[in-house]
């Protein structure tokens, strides 16, 4: 082979995906897809849908996502990921930490109603898919910013076991709250700044 045929099977050759490009278009993908299931439902949206919705083949999907179930996590991920970002500055900007703590993690919930339904309210997905994104490193770390608020409202320090007993009642304190004012809003319910008061008060006494 000579060096203008050489030259010719280089550039017939598919160009690489650069990394910015594989970024926007599973960002994009994302978009979309968060769209569909927030308005279909997750179970009836399949791949083949989302590639209509992007206008590429279900081909060209794949070459970013590996599955449905993948795209959902990197929805799970980008919503925790902006939640926990709140989190950590307040926990440099107030020092009342863990309830402050208590009440942004309740409030953003509150506040992006649409974002807690598709995190813990999404038919169709099993529950070994949701402890492969829970148990992830990433996610456990920054869990601990409650760890730390916590060990922090003790003058001694405290067991792992008990540590963790009192984080898992605490963060199931806040999810109830958050999940009882979202799915029966028609209740009047009480203040959620005095609910979270009440869930410190439970942890740290």
């Amino acid at each position: 082979m000579n060096k203008t045929e050489m030259k010719t099977t280089t550039m017939r050759g598919r160009p690489a995906i650069t990394d910015a490009k594989r970024q926007r278009m599973r960002n994009e993908i994302a978009n979309i897809a968060k769209q569909l299931f927030q308005d279909e439902g997750y179970t009836t949206i399949s791949m083949r849908r989302i590639a209509r919705e992007m206008g590429c083949s279900p081909m060209t999907l794949y070459q970013y996502y590996n599955a449905k179930i993948d795209i959902l996590r990197t929805l799970w991920s980008d919503v925790f990921n902006e939640l926990f970002d709140e989190l950590e500055v307040v926990s440099r900007t107030h020092t009342n930490m863990l309830h402050c703590l208590g009440i942004t993690y309740v409030q953003y919930w509150l506040d992006h109603t649409e974002y807690y339904r598709l995190v813990f309210m999404t038919d169709g997905v099993n529950q070994s898919d949701v402890s492969t994104f829970i148990d992830s490193p990433e996610l456990v770390q920054r869990f601990s910013v409650f760890a730390l608020a916590i060990s922090g409202s003790f003058s001694e320090k405290i067991e792992p076991e008990e540590l963790k007993l009192k984080l898992d009642a605490f963060l199931c304190f806040l999810n109830g709250i958050a999940h009882n004012q979202i799915t029966i809003s028609g209740y009047s319910w009480a203040d959620p700044d005095k609910m979270v008061a009440m869930a410190v008060s439970a942890v740290t006494d």
